[in-house]
């Protein structure tokens, strides 16, 4: 029988003198023979096809522990229930992985947004939002209760399969003529599908923010002053609409946040 050294093995297979003495540390992988005086391992030919086995496995995504148990699997049943639970674990981290793959598409598109300028000068459009699973923010009407509302809202969300609607925030229109733009009044999404008698919008003044959270005043006052210049008021709550990705794009933190306000012409007063 010929027999071959460790770093025979190790170089035929890519793997370092370490990984081979540590497969044999753990009981996964032994040498067919260890010389008493030297301490030198030496494999066999069915030691390599063993190995190989053990190779196949671990580029499969088997742990260790994994490819151990298999290993010594002692019937196909056994077999067979091992590799179907290793299955399952893989789909459900596939799915995962779809998912986190999704998320980061989504960052991308929004990291283009927010670079690119269109929208950010005020405009003129006619809409209809309807927004649904409307929700009002407790008083102090803080962060803290805004955080608390939008926890309630992505449970309600999840369980209605709403995870991927726009949300909406609602601004009183007190709140918005005073400057108050972070105290938030209602938050909800945006669902066409969905009736909702809340809120109908005709015309509205509309301006995309692309920038931090923090800094949307800047964008509402442009658009108060837009309204102002063409001889509009004011008639009606703000709505924000956005959806839930955050993005680092370098110059600023925050997301595309479409603003539009209700508004009719001064005359009719």
């Amino acid at each position: 029988m010929k027999l071959y050294k460790i770093s025979e093995i190790a170089k035929t297979f890519g793997i370092t003198r370490e990984t081979l003495i540590y497969y044999d540390s753990i009981d996964l992988f032994k040498p067919h023979t260890t010389d008493k005086d030297s301490g030198y391992r030496y494999y066999s030919d069915e030691s390599i096809s063993d190995l190989y086995f053990i190779i196949m496995l671990k580029k499969n995504n088997f742990s260790l522990k994994e490819i151990k148990e298999y290993i010594n699997c002692k019937n196909t049943t056994e077999s067979i229930k091992l590799l179907n639970n290793k299955l399952k674990q893989i789909k459900q981290n596939i799915e995962l992985l779809q998912q986190s793959a999704s998320i980061i598409s989504d960052k991308i598109n929004e990291i283009e947004k927010i670079s690119d300028s269109e929208g950010c000068i005020p405009f003129f459009e006619y809409i209809k939002i309807n927004p649904t699973l409307l929700m009002s923010i407790e008083e102090p009407k803080s962060e803290k209760e805004l955080f608390e509302g939008i926890q309630k809202l992505n449970k309600i969300r999840k369980s209605k399969g709403l995870e991927k609607a726009k949300r909406v925030t609602i601004l009183n229109s007190n709140d918005v003529i005073d400057g108050n733009y972070f105290r938030i009044d209602k938050i909800g999404v945006d669902f066409d599908e969905l009736q909702s008698s809340d809120i109908k919008i005709d015309l509205v003044a509309s301006i995309y923010h692309k920038n931090s959270t923090n800094k949307i005043g800047d964008s509402y006052d442009k658009l108060k002053k837009f309204i102002h210049d063409n001889n509009y008021l004011i008639s009606g709550n703000s709505i924000e609409i956005f959806n839930d990705i955050m993005v680092n794009a370098g110059n600023c933190r925050g997301r595309t946040i479409k603003i539009c306000i209700p508004i009719t012409k001064k005359d009719l007063f």
